[in-house]
């Protein structure tokens, strides 16, 4: 028998490769992982001035892979955030279908990984650095 997969850390290692282009072009910081085990949720948080980036993977029942981007105040506070699908639709980017958050297999989340990081690398340049409300 073989290894059985470890879902969260899959999810950490394949975000910390699709994402690297934050840190390498984007100016954001290196990642800090992220969860909470009370809604079965694990992730990595990128932070530069003015925004927050959280890429989320929820295991539970209906497994989901999930992107927040938030704006961030000089003095700290966190704004209103908006999920990347929905900034995607709100930028003009193309419909949300092009950014699923279903992630029912191994397979499927690591697709959801990289169909995140290609819908963010679009959306990013078109925020002029802030979070738009939608």
């Amino acid at each position: 028998m073989g290894k059985r997969p470890n879902l969260p850390e899959d999810f950490r290692s394949e975000a910390r490769i699709a994402y690297a282009f934050l840190t390498e072009s984007e100016g954001f910081s290196e990642p800090e992982t992220v969860g909470d085990r009370s809604f079965r949720c694990t992730g990595l948080r990128f932070r530069r001035t003015g925004m927050e980036v959280e890429f989320l993977y929820f295991g539970g029942r209906e497994p989901e892979v999930s992107t927040w981007l938030t704006p961030v105040g000089a003095d700290g506070t966190q704004g209103r955030g908006a999920r990347l699908d929905a900034l995607y639709v709100a930028v003009g980017c193309g419909p949300a279908q092009d950014v699923p958050i279903s992630a029912p297999t191994r397979r499927a989340m690591l697709k959801r990984v990289h169909e995140h990081a290609a819908a963010l690398r679009r959306v990013l340049p078109l925020l002029d650095g802030e979070v738009p409300e939608v």
